[in-house]
């Protein structure tokens, strides 16, 4: 370590503060006539006591600064990182695992030691119990590209079987790594007799009465020449079937079949594929999936005088919410009923063609909810009339090119904080010119960026109509939206962001009013390794949130044991997090007090099993040797995992590194000096009072 100091003025005025210092101990200590009588000595100390005090001082006012230099050595950091999934469970009591024990407490000796384990998620426990029902080797190889960015990682030892049934191929997650990955291949590459069902795909939400495809996905190997019969069943009872004949032993098939959603609520399928003897495993032969059946879909109707590219966007956002039925007429050919309708977009209507009077007449008797879409063949004065929650003193002929700015503050509902990155690289709307101000009542959801610069004119706005007591509508200032589509697909090789804010804002204005005070948020399904979150909210008669008083929580589960929990105050609501539950039903029930009296609300929660990992136990070593290979390391199989400590050793690339950090601190912040000046102040004022000097 070294230290250097510096002064914002020339290190030579240090002279005037020595000057300083002896000028006024001169003029306090030479011409003081009660000094006269005392001894030199005790003269010359008080004079040193001020002198040096004073100079001190005046040195301050120099500002004066100390410059540290500090160097610093950082060991290798090594990543040991194992598969703790499912698959491997057979390792739980094996000599391996003691080994690879041993291989950590031998590193340690030398090297920063780091363990992890993978498989549903990264996680820093050293507990390897292989019980995660889902392996992300890619989640892993981002983990420690994020949480170790420029640090001295040395190596990574990865010991997995090289199944990855989450995330993408790891061998393209690890390109990017500057260090090596010593891997240790686990698991058996042989293949064995064994049929597996390998997937059901099924929708997850279906509608009362109607019929839903299902599709089974078979493979089987060494399995030529038998035959399995294969069966769906609901509460017990087979509801389809088909006999499965092996002809190859290499065997993929698809089954399809159509099934009838004849029950509301979650309806819960068993997949079962007859188990022959010889099979590797019977645990991937059966799959259980989950369909929530609901008695009803919202209607959202499309109206404009024109076609354009945005309607053709907003569609297919819709058709992606099974719980939205769309249709789209022109003004000129709807011929329907409004109050079919839950819901009315008005894509740039009333237009400078057609005012639309009948049908937006019809729709304000009807206090049916609307999305206004504006655009440049809007007729804005017409629109104003119609109190959506914005109102456009629009410049005939003038429009803005904007962008959208993400409102930070927007409260009505959750949305993804990645859609401010679409607005801003997005192509921008066309939105009207002109003074726009938000009516009251209205939330901004997003502002105009204008030039790529913020303002405060809205460019989407929500209004919920309790302020006005008029029905819910939206405001999209601009037309363009389907450049946003195609922007999320170019930058998100999807379009989850758009077809979240169109469904979003959708949802909103379908939801009917909810009157209740007491309202719980639990999810009907979830999966085993997910975890399940429960929220609560309370109103006053005003229907103000209130959090006054507790709200309890009981989960039943099949065999009617109880879990009793309480909810945690979160702002104006009300938090609970459950945690993992086993599969099964489950029902619950919340209950709190409002104004003295009691509320409740019941439901039901089913948690979908997951067998994942029994759907492909032949080990992929391919990918672990790739991993290797591509980061300059080797693979080592499960016996030699101690040669892996050898090799580490011996890579000369695996260093400790130093650096120096350097540090500027000011002496006007020095509680050391502070003292020794009023520990030389308060030495000479004593000894001047004991003296009777003073």
């Amino acid at each position: 370590m070294s230290d250097f100091l510096l002064t914002e003025q020339p290190i030579w005025f240090i002279i005037f503060c020595i000057a300083a210092g002896f000028g006024y101990a001169v003029l306090l200590y030479r011409h003081d006539g009660k000094l006269k009588e005392t001894k030199p000595a005790l003269r010359k100390l008080m004079f040193g006591l001020r002198f040096v005090s004073v100079t001190i001082i005046a040195f301050l006012l120099l500002s004066p600064l100390v410059k540290n230099f500090s160097r610093t050595v950082e060991k290798p950091i090594i990543l040991l990182a194992h598969d703790n999934s499912e698959s491997l469970a057979m390792y739980s009591k094996s000599e391996y695992l003691k080994q690879f024990l041993e291989l950590k407490n031998k590193l340690t000796e030398r090297y920063e030691i780091r363990l992890l384990t993978f498989g549903d998620r990264v996680s820093d426990s050293s507990k390897i119990d292989f019980s995660d029902k889902q392996t992300d080797i890619s989640e892993l190889m981002s983990d420690v590209q994020s949480r170790y960015f420029n640090r001295n990682v040395g190596a990574v030892v990865l010991a997995s079987d090289g199944i990855f049934n989450k995330g993408m191929n790891p061998a393209y997650a690890a390109a990017d790594f500057t260090f090596p990955v010593y891997t240790v291949a686990l698991g058996d590459t042989s293949v064995r007799q064994d049929a597996v069902i390998s997937a059901v795909n099924h929708n997850k939400i279906a509608f009362l009465n109607n019929e839903f495809p299902v599709q089974v996905i078979i493979a089987a190997k060494k399995m030529k020449g038998k035959s399995a019969k294969l069966q769906i069943f609901e509460d017990g009872k087979s509801i389809m079937n088909q006999l499965i004949s092996y002809n190859s032993d290499d065997f993929f098939t698809k089954v399809n079949f159509i099934l009838k959603a004849e029950k509301s609520g979650v309806r819960k399928f068993i997949v079962n594929l007859e188990y022959l003897d010889g099979e590797l495993s019977s645990q991937n032969n059966k799959k259980e999936i989950l369909v929530e059946v609901i008695d009803s879909k919202q209607k959202i109707l499309i109206l404009s005088d024109f076609p354009h590219p945005d309607i053709a966007a907003i569609r297919r956002a819709l058709q992606t919410n099974a719980n939205f039925e769309t249709n789209y007429f022109s003004t000129k050919m709807f011929k329907g009923n409004v109050n079919d309708y839950d819901m009315v977009v008005l894509y740039q209507l009333p237009s400078v063609t057609n005012s639309a009077a009948n049908i937006l007449q019809t729709i304000n008797k009807l206090g049916t909810p609307t999305l206004h879409i504006l655009g440049t063949k809007s007729r804005v004065a017409e629109f104003n009339k119609l109190g959506a929650g914005v109102s456009v003193q629009h410049v005939a002929n003038s429009y803005d090119a904007a962008q959208g700015q993400l409102n930070q503050n927007f409260k009505l509902f959750e949305l993804n904080p990645n859609i401010q990155s679409l607005f801003l690289s997005a192509p921008p709307l066309q939105v009207p010119f002109g003074e726009t101000v938000a009516v009251s009542g209205s939330e901004i959801l997003a502002y105009q960026r204008l030039k790529n610069i913020p303002t405060e004119k809205p460019l989407i706005i929500i209004n919920s109509g309790e302020s006005s007591g008029k029905p819910k509508s939206a405001v999209i200032l601009g037309e363009g939206l389907w450049q946003w589509a195609m922007q999320d697909y170019k930058q998100n090789q999807n379009q989850t962001l758009f077809n979240e804010l169109i469904n979003k804002t959708v949802q909103f204005l379908t939801l009917k009013a909810d009157k209740d005070r007491f309202r719980v948020t639990c999810p009907k399904l979830v999966a085993e390794n997910q975890e399940i979150k429960v929220s609560a909210e309370r109103y006053n008669k005003s229907y103000e949130p209130i959090t006054d008083d507790v709200v309890t929580f009981a989960l039943i589960d099949s065999a009617k044991v109880e879990y009793k929990y309480e909810f945690s105050k979160s702002g104006s609501a009300y938090r609970l997090d459950l945690g993992t539950f086993p599969p099964g039903t489950y029902t619950w029930t919340a209950e709190t007090t409002i104004d003295g009296k009691k509320e409740s609300k019941k439901g039901e929660l089913s948690v979908a099993e997951i067998n994942i990992e029994s759907e492909n136990i032949t080990a992929n070593h391919a990918v672990l040797k790739t991993i290797a290979k591509e980061t300059g390391a080797y693979m080592f199989a499960e016996r030699n995992v101690s040669a892996v400590y050898d090799s580490i050793v011996n890579n000369p690339n695996i260093k400790p590194v130093s650096f120096s950090e350097k540090k500027t601190e000011s002496l006007l912040n020095s509680w050391i000096l502070f003292a020794l000046i009023l520990i030389l102040l308060t030495a000479e004022w004593f000894l001047r009072k004991y003296h009777g000097t003073i």
